[in-house]
């Protein structure tokens, strides 16, 4: 047995430490564990520190703590970012914007609201016959639920009158909701709870009477039918499948039935469909009419007005096509295309509506042109009938197409961009036009900054840097206008996985770093969406290091444009972006001055283990596998750590317990980084209690940002304006 250079038990000091001498860090005994996989020697002398229960775990996450405090004085310029994040966060980022697109029942408008200095987003119904300004009425707020802060609003769906909303509720971090069911009128509980393994899509039927939903343990997953006033235990099971996700919808008129399932992320799915009308007592007659799950490929079925079905899909199509799907032959063989992206262009959003003129079926369609966001309008046989201008003129990103059921003439969606804070548009096919909207009770004064916010808008740049082997790979670059030439501080970022698009969007964090006088930038690095499945595919499963080799190439792109230089060039990530950036700190971790790792899994080979790694499979591969096992060894960060090694400053950050990703990976990382590093920058870790995944309460959020930001400037010299 052997123990890191502090003795077990051993106290942190209680001031800040030099820069200039090395961190004592909490004593982390290594056992000698090691085990035979497919004939390699993997060694994991932490994995004690999986289990969070162990009092030995505790008193090391205890240590932690008083280390973390002992250099958090140091962080010169936190109170600048806390400041700053509290004003900007009142303007809405991509997680939690403002106020939210409307779903449309009848007269009634649902939505999320955030008002001004709200901890929490509100659900919030509106009457569009109450012409009041005030007309909006909070529904559920979860902050009067649970004062605390714990209670999540984590989904929700209205019947189809609008008169009951099915609300999912999570606690304490955890991703296992209860889910009960709202009187719009009353706001009371008319329903008893049904406690879910999973967050689950609700799909009513149009009677109200009843939903479909998604139960089940992995491996054995089912689409139940709940019918109001009745046990859970009566519920009747319509479908099963060992498949992982699975996902559903009723039609508004309610004669389709379709049901999604797929064995993992982005692996393809397959999908059914039943005709409601001619069910019987023996079932629902689903049938298979898409096997994407065998071909990888994914499509989802949608209703139009006038009793029209269409699939929006990327099979046959890697950036995105729109077929018309006819209701006696629903299988994907017989789908014929209606629209599909244009060159450079990539399919983003379609939904139906109604042209108040003729009654005929539009389509309104989405696509992303080198990042900027796009729209057209068609007709039911596709064919393009004009250009609608959309908001904004660069990069941007539209989404949450939100159409009154059976069509109507009008189109609600959200729109932001790198400076552009997420707003709410209508679309009226009557004017042919977009403008904004703001929901009835929404002062339209809280979706504006604050006076001491209002600062020129940041530069965006768009740049392509070549990868090891030659791809081109975009960049966007966002700094301070104005800004002198030459190296600044800098926070490099890039998500990678799951078919995900690095989508330009506002974002409080980027904006308070810029603020300060730095160059934020994010690398759309193989792996993710940017450029349709095969991006995706060609950063994933054995893949998955040219995702690594794109974010080094972006890096030494920035450093070889004179943008930055090492010792002012940070990275930051969470999730699938905190692995990117765990594998860069132990690939070059002289390339780098800091790193800031959240949430993200690191042990590559137990991944399964924990969290609902299971799911992965196909996008990370699996160390059952010989040549896999090989590929995850090859970048593992948790195994990739060497002793001896100088790391630069890394700041870890991740919940007590991540029911998603595992909080061990992130603990395990932590104890081998500070065993191995021999230089005198801190690694440090700073856990939270009771929030899982990420789901947070504002002031929660506007801390750990503070504090991520204020690493990353003491770090890489940046200084912002008040502390010049």
């Amino acid at each position: 047995m052997v123990v890191t250079r502090q003795a077990a038990g051993g106290a942190a000091p209680e001031a800040p430490f030099p820069l200039a001498t090395r961190p004592v860090y909490p004593a982390a005994v290594r056992l000698p564990l090691a085990e035979k996989l497919n004939g390699r020697h993997v060694p994991d002398p932490y994995r004690w520190l999986e289990d969070e229960e162990d009092s030995a775990c505790g008193r090391w996450l205890e240590a932690q703590e008083r280390l973390l405090a002992a250099h958090a004085p140091s962080w010169s310029s936190r109170s600048y970012f806390r400041a700053l994040l509290g004003e900007l966060q009142g303007l809405g980022g991509a997680q939690v914007p403002v106020a939210t697109p409307p779903v449309c029942r009848g007269a009634l408008r649902f939505f999320l609201h955030r008002p001004r200095g709200a901890e929490l987003p509100q659900l919030v119904v509106s009457d569009d016959r109450e012409m009041q300004a005030s007309a909006g009425r909070v529904l559920f707020d979860p902050m009067a639920a649970d004062p605390g802060g714990l209670t999540f609003l984590t989904a929700w769906r209205p019947s189809w009158s609008g008169r009951l909303v099915a609300c999912q509720l999570t606690r304490r971090g955890s991703e296992s909701p209860e889910l009960c069911v709202v009187d719009t009128a009353s706001r009371r509980v008319a329903e008893e709870r049904l406690s879910l393994a999973r967050p689950t899509p609700v799909a009513w039927l149009p009677d109200d009477s009843g939903f479909y939903y998604v139960t089940g343990a992995a491996g054995r997953r089912q689409v139940r039918l709940h019918l109001l006033g009745r046990g859970s235990s009566a519920d009747l099971v319509v479908f099963e499948t060992p498949h992982a996700h699975l996902s559903l919808a009723v039609s508004p008129d309610g004669r389709w039935l379709t049901v999604s399932s797929a064995p993992g992320a982005q692996t393809g799915n397959d999908l059914y469909l039943a005709d409601l009308a001619a069910r019987t007592a023996a079932g629902t007659g689903l049938r298979l009419i898409h096997h994407g799950s065998q071909e990888r490929t994914s499509a989802l079925l949608k209703s139009a007005p006038n009793g029209l079905l269409y699939a929006v899909t990327d099979a046959g199509a890697p950036c995105g096509r729109v077929c018309r799907v006819d209701p006696d032959r629903p299988h994907y063989a017989a789908w014929s295309t209606l629209i599909t992206a244009g060159p450079e262009d990539l399919l983003t959003a379609c939904t139906a509506l109604t042209d108040p003129a003729s009654g005929q079926t539009r389509f309104l369609v989405g696509t992303s042109h080198r990042g900027a966001a796009r729209l057209a309008l068609h007709d039911a046989a596709g064919r393009r009938l004009a250009d609608v201008p959309a908001p904004g003129t660069g990069p941007g990103t539209i989404s949450g197409l939100s159409t009154p059921p059976g069509g109507g003439g009008e189109v609600f969606f959200t729109y932001t961009d790198f400076v552009t804070p997420p707003a709410v548009y209508r679309f009226s096919a009557r004017q042919g036009r977009c403008r904004p909207y703001t929901p009835p009770g929404v002062d339209g004064a809280s979706t504006r900054p604050a006076a001491s916010a209002s600062v020129p808008s940041p530069v965006v740049r768009h740049l392509t840097f070549r990868s090891h082997d030659g791809t081109e790979v975009g960049l966007y670059l966002i700094e301070p206008a104005a800004l002198p030439e030459g190296p600044r501080p800098t926070i490099l970022t890039a998500y990678g996985g799951f078919g995900a698009l690095a989508a330009p969007a506002f974002s409080p964090t980027i904006t308070a770093w810029v603020q300060a006088g730095g160059r934020y930038a994010i690398a759309q690095v193989r792996g993710g969406g940017e450029h349709g499945t095969a991006w995706h595919a060609a950063g994933s499963g054995v893949n998955k290091p040219s995702c690594f080799a794109d974010f080094a190439a972006a890096a030494d792109h920035l450093i070889d444009q004179g943008l930055t230089t090492p010792d002012r060039l940070a990275i930051k990530g969470s999730s699938h972006s905190g692995l990117v950036v765990a594998a860069a700190l132990t690939r070059h971790p002289e390339r780098y001055a800091a790193g800031v790792c959240s949430d993200a899994p690191t042990d590559m080979i137990r991944y399964p283990l924990m969290g609902i790694g299971p799911l992965w499979a196909t996008e990370f591969g699996t160390p059952d596998d010989p040549e896999q096992l090989d590929v995850l060894l090859s970048y593992s960060p948790y195994h990739q750590v060497k002793p001896g090694t100088p790391y630069p400053a890394i700041l870890l950050t991740g919940a007590h317990t991540d029911p998603r990703v595992g909080s061990a990976h992130i603990r395990k990382f932590t104890a081998a980084l500070q065993y191995a590093t021999t230089s005198p920058n801190p690694v440090l870790l700073r856990t939270e209690a009771d929030v899982g995944h990420g789901q947070r309460t504002a002031t929660r959020w506007a801390d750990l940002t503070a504090d991520t930001l204020a690493f990353c400037a003491t770090h890489t010299g940046l200084t912002p304006p008040d502390h010049r």
